[in-house]
C-alpha cells in the first residue's frame, strides 16, 4: 500500500501530491509533518491510503479527531 500526501498552500490553486514511504499511519503522520515543513506556504497536509482520507495534519502539528474518518472532515 502507498500512502499519498496532499498540501494545501497559499499560493498555489491546486495540491501539491507526493507519494510517501511509510508503511503505516503513524509513519505517514510524522512524514506529513515534515513534508509540510518543507513547504513554506502549505498550511494543511491530508494523508490518503487509497481513495481514503486517513488523516489531516495542520501547520501547528495538529491532528484532528476522528482523523480517519474522511467523512468529518472538510472537503478541499
Amino acid at each position: 500500500m502507498t500512502y499519498f500526501c496532499f498540501i494545501e498552500s497559499a499560493i498555489l490553486s491546486v495540491p501539491h501530491m507526493e507519494p510517501m514511504m511509510a508503511d503505516d499511519l503513524d509513519e505517514a503522520k510524522l512524514e506529513a509533518e515534515a513534508l509540510l515543513a518543507q513547504h513554506s506556504s502549505g498550511y494543511v497536509a491530508h494523508i490518503f491510503d487509497d481513495d481514503e482520507r486517513a488523516a489531516t495534519i495542520r501547520r501547528d502539528g495538529s491532528t484532528p479527531p476522528n482523523s480517519r474518518d474522511h467523512k468529518e472532515l472538510p472537503a478541499f
